[in-house]
């Protein structure tokens, strides 16, 4: 074999075994995002009221109250979100298992690059641009807290005051925070394993601009979570969802309930 063929050879390996990879990474995110069809799924109904609040109850729920003939005040909202489980058979299990684990980072994906053009041209944005910023605002902060409370109780281990160790949280929280978009390379990422595991939480948004198709929280291995909605406010009802599910109170003086 000539040194000409071997160089060729050895050319392709090293252009196509990346390749490769990257490929394999991009089907399983693909596969990530369908496993719900083995999945355990609990229905909810999450209303938000006139004044921006959210209250959630099991559709089961919901349904007897409607047979009992109560309805809805004129300009509140329903969504019907299901919550999927693939990992004990319990949605509610896997949402508390997930969000409430420790982990060393976090990163939070906030839709396809489509989103950039909510701070130039929002009107171009297939959606609802406010509903999207305040779902990422939502979902960001509550992550952060869940952070935040574990720092806070290890520095209190540690030895710290109570403002030492707020601030040790804080800063922990932050430089373990990451923002991306809904790219070729994020779902790559998604796909290997890279981002959404037992060390680095993902929670993934996906609403009308990224081609979205239910309302849905996935949860399909510990340390990711989906949420898709087929609206802007049907996302933003899904983060209040988690909120009841993992039973979790803002500070009177820091509510969200945009």
């Amino acid at each position: 074999m000539s040194r000409r063929l071997i160089a060729v050879l050895l050319l392709a390996v090293l252009i196509l075994a990346p390749l490769g990879y990257v490929v394999y990474g991009y089907s399983e995110y693909k596969n990530v995002i369908n496993s719900s069809e083995s999945a355990t799924i609990h229905s909810y109904v999450v209303i938000k009221y006139q004044n921006g609040t959210y209250v959630s109850i099991p559709a089961s729920v919901y349904n007897e109250l409607l047979a009992l003939g109560h309805q809805l005040s004129i300009g509140t909202e329903k969504y019907v979100i299901n919550v999927t489980g693939c990992i004990t058979g319990s949605p509610e299990v896997d949402v508390n298992m997930t969000l409430l684990a420790p982990y060393e980072r976090f990163t939070i994906v906030v839709g396809s690059p489509s989103v950039k053009v909510c701070s130039s041209n929002p009107s171009e944005f297939v959606g609802s641009c406010p509903i999207r910023t305040a779902t990422v605002s939502e979902i960001s902060a509550l992550v952060s807290s869940l952070f935040k409370r574990y720092y806070y109780i290890k520095g209190l281990k540690a030895g710290m005051d109570n403002a030492s160790a707020k601030q040790y949280a804080y800063e922990e929280t932050m430089k373990r925070y990451d923002v991306r978009y809904l790219s070729f390379m994020t779902k790559v990422s998604i796909g290997l394993g890279k981002i959404g595991n037992e060390k680095h939480l993902a929670v993934v948004l996906i609403g009308p601009a990224e081609g979205a198709s239910k309302n849905e929280i996935l949860i399909p291995r510990k340390g990711l979570i989906i949420l898709e909605g087929k609206s802007d406010g049907a996302l933003r009802a899904e983060v209040a969802l988690l909120e009841y599910l993992i039973d979790f109170k803002w500070p009177e003086n820091n509510k969200n309930a945009g």
